[in-house]
Order: C-alpha cells, then structure tokens, then sequence
C-alpha cells in the first residue's frame, strides 16, 4: 500500500497557510475601507437622501445631508431642497445599490455606516472571486493592493458591487456556467446602467464563442437593453446630454440645463479627459492588459475577454470622457486576472483546461 507522494502534505500545509494569509488581508483592507472611507466623498450623502426618500420628504432630508460633512455644506448644487431633489434621478438610476444600502442599514448603526459596509463587503468578495478564479494568493494580494482596486472599498458609490457582479459574471463565462453568466449580466445593470457597454460586449462574445446561440444572445441583450430604459423612464434621468453637459461643460442643476450638444463641446471635454489620464491608473493597467494579450495563445478564452473589456471601456470613456479609476475597476480587475492566468501558463509551459475556449 503506497502512501502520500514525498512533500505532498507540507505542500497542502503551504497551500492552506498562504490562503489563509490571503483571505485576513483581504478581510484587514476591507475593515480599514469600512473604518476610513473617503474624505468629502459628495455622491454618498445623495445615495443617503435616496435611501430616506422612502420615508421622509425632500424638505425632511435636505437639512440633514446638507449638514453631515463639510463637502456637502459648502457644495452649491446642494444648496436648496429643491435642487437636491433634481441631483436625485442622477443617482436613481443605479436601483439595486440603493437596495443593498437599504439592506445594509438593517446591520448599520446609520446610513453612512450601511453605505461603507456595502463598499467594503463588495471588495471583500472581489478578493474572494479573485482568489477562487486563479488560485493563486499571493498574486491576487498584489492585484487588490493596488490603489485603483482598494479605494472601491472607501468610495460611497456602486462601483465595488457593480465590479464584483462583473467579474463573477466573467468567472462564470470562464467555467461553462452560463445561466450564473447571464443573470449577473443582467443584474449589473441595476447596478449601473453603464454596464450595458461590458454586457452586450460579454453576450456578443459569447455567441461568437458558441458558448450561447446568436439569437439567446440578442433577446438577453434586447432585455438588458429594455432594463436600461425601464430604469430611465422610472427615475425621470434625464438623458446623456444633460449628464455629459452637467459633468464636463457645467450648470447648477441637471433640471435646468439644456439637452444640446456640439461637436466643440464635446471634443472639448474630450480632449480635457484625454489629459487627466496621466494622474489614473489607466496606462499602467492598459500596459499589462495589452502584454497578457500578446503572450496568451490565440486559443485563449482570456485573450478574446481582454478584447471585450477594452472594446467596452474605450466606448464608455468616448461617451463619458473621464479616466477616473472608480469607472474602469472592472476592467482593470479583468486584467489582473488575465495576466495572473498568463504568468501561470507561462510558468507551467501550457495554459490550464480553465483557460481554454474549449472548455
């Protein structure tokens, strides 16, 4: 009778010590996110008249976000009930991070609290799929190490949960487990209706796979289309133009601006975005990205979901001109886990079974 292979268990005993390592890392950033949030992070206190609108009215709900934090005190925009009602269906749009607060507040002491806990507990479970995905610790420490991914967790806003429901999405493409792919496809548009970009980029290239047929793909990309609409016409948004002019050229309040846009205009904004991006972290994850895309093999899964992600965040920074990390943390999540693949298959001379379109 055989036993173990010679250093099988102290292997075993490494494999479990650096997971175990992995996972209170993760679990320490997280709680110092939910501890130390961002200072004069202005979209939370809207987030938190939101979450109250359910019970209290605009005028009951003005004087206390107006007066919770020095950012929000000394904001013009927010200086009236009135126009704090027209900052709202901004942040409407995203129904289901209203929700998780919602739910949060039950375990919250406040809504401030309930907000930093959705945040931290989203980047938690990035780390977790990260680590599931690649199986590879250490180098998934270094990809939630890095600035763009750890303030997710610090930010009152949907990024965290709206990254984590993509990247569970891709991991589930990845594994032949279609149905979770799809359904978390479609949810992170009630997250962010922007993700409609990534979404009928993932659906079309699943078709292209033969992972799903080229008409399932166009009726789930029909409903994900049709949810960004329902979510616009219940929320009163008030359309691209009023955001893009209201974020890039100005105005007092979006209810007031008019829906007109010029070529000028908008290469304007273009231009003034294009020279923010030095101060992002942008370049240096499009580096790795366009490096794990030249070593991976053609026969590559991952190669063809790199040329996803960047199709879809070249079309969102077009339609939004602004390289803010907090916009592309899914994608530069994407690239990690792609280049981790990469480093692997290049260290085991062949890509895993994981990593091939045939699975």
């Amino acid at each position: 009778m055989s036993g173990p292979p010679i250093g099988a268990a102290p292997s075993v005993v490494r494999r479990l010590v650096a997971v175990s390592l992995y996972l209170l890392f993760v679990a320490a950033v997280s709680v110092i996110c939910y501890k130390r949030p961002v200072a004069g992070d202005f979209d939370r206190y809207i987030y938190e008249a939101l979450v109250r609108s359910r019970q209290q009215s605009t005028e009951a709900i003005y004087p206390i976000v107006k007066h919770e934090n020095p950012r929000a005190e000394a904001s013009q925009v927010l200086d009236s009930p009135q126009h704090l009602g027209q900052l709202e269906p901004l942040y409407a749009i995203r129904p289901l991070y209203v929700d998780a607060i919602r739910l949060a507040r039950a375990v919250s002491p406040s809504i401030q609290l309930a907000i930093n806990l959705v945040s931290a507990a989203s980047l938690f479970g990035i780390g977790l799929v990260l680590l599931l995905w690649t199986k590879r610790p250490l180098y998934c420490a270094l990809v939630m190490a890095s600035p763009a991914i750890v303030v997710l967790g610090r930010i009152g806003t949907p990024d965290a949960l709206a990254a984590l429901c993509l990247i569970a999405a891709v991991w589930a493409v990845t594994r032949n487990q279609l149905f979770a792919a799809a359904l978390l496809l479609l949810t992170s548009v009630w997250i962010r209706t922007d993700n409609i970009l990534f979404v009928i980029a993932m659906l079309g290239l699943m078709a292209f796979l033969k992972k799903i047929p080229m008409l399932h793909s166009l009726v789930l990309a029909a409903v994900a289309g049709s949810s960004v609409l329902v979510i616009n016409r219940l929320t009163g948004n008030y359309g691209w133009r009023v955001l893009f002019r209201y974020s890039f050229i100005g105005g007092r309040s979006p209810a007031e601006i008019v829906p007109h846009l010029t070529i000028r205009q908008y290469m304007h904004a273009l231009t003034h975005g294009l020279g923010l991006v030095g101060g992002q972290e942008l370049t240096i994850w499009l580096l790795l990205g366009l490096t794990a895309w030249h070593w991976l093999p053609r026969t590559s899964i991952y190669r063809h979901i790199l040329s996803a992600a960047g199709l879809a965040a070249l079309a969102r920074f077009l339609l939004f001109p602004t390289p803010e990390n907090r916009y592309f943390a899914w994608a530069y999540l994407i690239v990690g886990v792609a280049f981790i693949q990469t480093l692997t298959a290049r260290q085991n001379t062949t890509l895993s079974p994981e990593s091939s379109i045939s699975d």
